[in-house]
């Protein structure tokens, strides 16, 4: 599911021995199977993606963490292979956390494509200490290097962003969507969710900040039960916090890729999916939710979606009768479908 990209390739051929007696810790944006293939003393794989902890978990057991890393592990690892991720804080926040878990004298690697804007790493002022520089570029992507000097203390609390939305306030880390302000697809999808139709059971797919099961929870005047999904760790913890504060009641909030951990048939769903993997372009997220709904609404129940409009979601479905547009405007669409 997850192959070896470009760039891990050039690394276990470039590095095949370099490693072969260091605890490595592999962390941020990694979505390939190099773990399982770089020969080391001791791997171990610090992830944010449920769907890929999930899979790596069948290859190396219990040496794959899910979330934030705490000192529990501290003073195991000399090595980190830190993959950059598109978004400038959240690299910032989750290598200050992972950084904060390594030894004195750790060496430091720093990989991430050109165009993610890792070249920045030099300039950015918590790792002034550690001295990066550019030691690879190959495969459209660099990888710096850099020594551990000084012990890094992290605190997450340093990191949270809050604002508000109308009467709610929306708490959220770096990196989640919608963690700086309301998204204006989310915006219009939320104008569609009126107290007297949302009633039963509801499942937000990629709840993000929480500000959509937030608005759901503290809109609706009927019976609910929500449930609340999304793969990445930050975005569940954001939710968590966000539907707590705001006293959002009847709400549990999970990982699951999709409709993994679902057993249950709801009366909506709803989501403003994905459609970035990366920096690049996909509609895997929402076909998977297309395609398998029927398992998970009731009959009569309604899926729910909000999709940019140059994406081209309405000329793919097979059959168009059965969705339909709740509303629109010149960048975006709330699309409905009904198990009918």
């Amino acid at each position: 599911m997850f192959k070896l990209l470009p760039i891990s390739k050039y690394i276990l051929y470039k590095f095949k021995n370099k490693f072969i007696n260091r605890n490595v810790i592999f962390s941020g944006n990694i979505r390939d199977s190099i773990p399982i293939y770089l020969k080391t003393y001791i791997s171990f794989v610090n992830t944010h993606q449920y769907d890929y902890y999930i899979w790596l978990k069948k290859f190396l057991k219990n040496k794959v963490h899910y979330d934030l890393v705490d000192n529990l592990l501290i003073n195991k690892f000399n090595t980190l292979l830190f993959f950059w991720l598109k978004n400038k804080s959240e690299s910032i926040f989750l290598l200050e956390n992972i950084l904060s878990i390594l030894s004195i004298n750790s060496d430091i690697y720093i990989i991430g494509e050109n165009n993610s804007g890792i070249n920045q790493i030099k300039n950015i002022e918590k790792f002034n200490n550690i001295n990066f520089n550019k030691i690879i570029s190959a495969r459209k992507c660099s990888i710096y290097y850099g020594l551990l000097n000084k012990k890094i203390f992290f605190n997450k609390n340093f990191y949270w962003i809050n604002y508000y939305y109308k009467n709610y306030i929306i708490n959220s880390l770096p990196g989640v969507f919608s963690s700086n302000k309301l998204d204006y697809g989310s915006e219009l999808l939320i104008s569609t969710i009126k107290p007297n139709n949302i009633k039963g059971k509801i499942l937000e797919i990629g709840c993000g900040s929480g500000i959509i099961s937030t608005i759901i929870g503290g809109t609706t005047n009927k019976k609910y039960l929500l449930f609340s999904i999304d793969i990445n760790s930050n975005a569940i913890t954001s939710s968590k916090k966000t539907i707590l504060v705001n006293n959002i009641k009847n709400t549990y909030v999970f990982p699951s890729d999709v409709y993994s951990n679902i057993n249950e048939k709801f009366d909506l769903i709803i989501s403003n999916p994905p459609f970035h993997v990366g920096l690049n372009y996909s509609l895997d997220i929402i076909y998977k939710i297309i395609y398998n709904v029927k398992k998970y609404l009731k009959y009569g129940g309604e899926l729910r979606f909000v999709a940019n409009n140059f994406l081209p979601y309405f000329k793919l479905f097979k059959k168009k009768k059965q969705i339909h547009i709740l509303c629109k405007n010149k960048n975006f669409t709330v699309y409905s479908i009904k198990n009918i």
